[in-house]
């Protein structure tokens, strides 16, 4: 009897189980839009060539650094892109960042902001296989420092709005475009301009800036492109940390030695970085996932409720998917002693430190107190807080989003996500609500492995499509409503 019982109570189970996967579906776009056939051609691929040859590296610790290619950038831009420059205000922000504003014909609807940066890192040619600003076609792909980062945005805008003046077209609600030079820096252009806004008493509909994108490799299995819309971002700070001792002959070591105390207190620190969390962005990604991969995957992210502790074990695993769940402590610099047979008075170390929105820099700071008892200097250098979450289930702004994304991709699934690096979104999101970050073209794998790195690239046809995304966006931003 008892073993009866048993039996059905686990078939029960298997069946509630079964079932809750079968009801994990891909979600669904309110309002779709009909596929778009616009594509940019193939003069906008010379044109955004011609961009990604000036070679606008910032370069913010160098007091010498070469400013003429920031010089030349608007007046290139002005005779690449003739109705953008000559029909849309331009104001320009900090000396070099570039604000064109597209009047509505409606001031009573919020304005949109459609942003970029158009300052890269540098790059070394040694390693690359083409010059990092050439620019050269080879193989389908451009190859050039800013191919992704974030040029491809910048030209995506511009072409769409290049076509759209051409044909006549004029928004019933303001459209900024946005262009940092500094952005890779953490220069402060984009606080200028926030701050600006502010002053002016402009208060965005949305932000759209880089970060999530459309993929081809997404985990789970998944074979169809996927779009991840990024509704916020981890902070950042940087930790200097300095342990002190009384230094001395390598001959007499002991463990209260600065290095070996130092060692101590990152060994603690990386073994505890903080329990791990599924946030709801995440956990939202991953049914989303499961909806386009097969029914194991369905029945697992179907019932969390079950599988959470597998799931995390899972997802710790890998690098990039563990990022997604703490607040990681990265360490990037470490000094002692400059002799081989002397140990030094003190020793440091630089813990780069990426803080999960659902902490402080605070609470991410005392885990580093923690983990050296209170027996090491931390100062703190470049600390951002994490931004807060834009709105998206059953949000406007999101589902028109959604809805152009359906439109220039339409076979691909959609989730939001948690972004893990930094962009300049994070300066709106301060002050604005509804702030997203997304690259409406298709970033291959291999590409997005080479951002910032050697042989940046990206495919020609995913730059058309991204421009068939802008146009679609702005054409039918009246959609928004409100």
């Amino acid at each position: 009897m008892v073993a009866a019982l048993v039996i059905a109570a686990v078939a029960a189970l298997l069946a509630v189980i079964v079932v809750r996967g079968l009801r994990v579906k891909p979600a669904t776009v309110d309002d779709p839009l009909p596929p778009t056939s616009v594509r940019g051609s193939d003069e906008a691929v010379e044109r955004f060539r011609d961009m990604l040859r000036i070679p606008t590296v910032w370069d913010r610790e160098n007091p010498d650094a070469d400013r003429e290619p920031f010089d030349r950038f608007v007046p290139r831009m002005r005779e690449l892109y003739p109705h953008v420059f000559s029909q849309l205000e331009l104001e320009m922000i900090n000396t070099y960042g570039i604000l064109l504003k597209w009047e509505g014909s409606n001031p009573a609807l919020d304005p949109v902001v459609l942003m970029a940066h158009h300052d890269v890192v540098s790059a070394d040619p040694r390693g690359w296989t083409h010059d990092p600003f050439g620019a050269d076609v080879e193989d389908g792909r451009i190859w050039a420092r800013g191919a992704v980062d974030t040029k491809c945005l910048l030209a995506g805008l511009y072409e769409a709005a290049e076509m759209l003046l051409g044909e006549g077209f004029a928004p019933v609600r303001t459209i900024y475009l946005w262009s940092s030079n500094c952005e890779e820096d953490n220069g402060d252009t984009t606080p200028i301009l926030v701050e600006t806004f502010k002053r002016r008493g402009i208060e965005p509909a949305f932000v759209l800036d880089e970060g999530g994108a459309v993929i081809d490799n997404a985990p789970l299995n998944v074979k169809n492109e996927f779009a991840v819309i990024g509704l916020a971002e981890k902070g950042l700070f940087n930790a200097d940390i300095t342990v002190s001792s009384e230094g001395g002959h390598a001959s007499t070591p002991s463990l209260s030695d600065s290095t070996a105390r130092l060692v101590t207190g990152l060994e603690r620190l990386q073994r505890n970085p903080g329990a791990a969390r599924m946030s709801a962005p995440l956990e939202a990604m991953l049914r989303e996932l499961a909806a386009h991969s097969g029914l194991p995957y369905r029945i697992v992210f179907g019932n969390l409720w079950l599988f959470r502790p597998l799931v995390v074990r899972m997802l710790e695993g890998n690098p990039e998917t563990a990022a997604m769940l703490r607040t990681t402590y990265a360490l990037t610099e470490l000094e002692g002693s400059p002799s081989a047979n002397v140990i030094p008075k003190q020793a440091r170390a630089n813990v780069n430190v990426r803080v999960d929105p659902a902490e402080s820099v605070r609470e991410a700071r005392a885990r580093i107190e923690a983990a050296f008892e209170g027996e090491a200097d931390v100062c703190l250098f470049d600390a951002i807080e994490p931004s807060r979450i834009a709105p998206w289930r059953g949000d406007r702004a999101w589902n028109f989003l959604c809805a152009v994304v359906r439109s220039a991709y339409p076979e691909a699934g959609i989730a939001p996500y948690i972004q893990v690096s930094c962009s300049d979104a994070r300066h709106f999101q301060r002050e604005f609500q509804r702030v997203y970050r997304f690259a409406g073209m298709l970033f291959r794998g291999d590409q997005r492995s080479r951002i910032h790195g050697q042989d940046e690239s990206i495919d020609v046809e995913s730059f058309k499509r991204g421009v068939g995304f802008y146009y679609e966006l702005m054409r039918n931003i009246d959609r928004l409503g409100g």
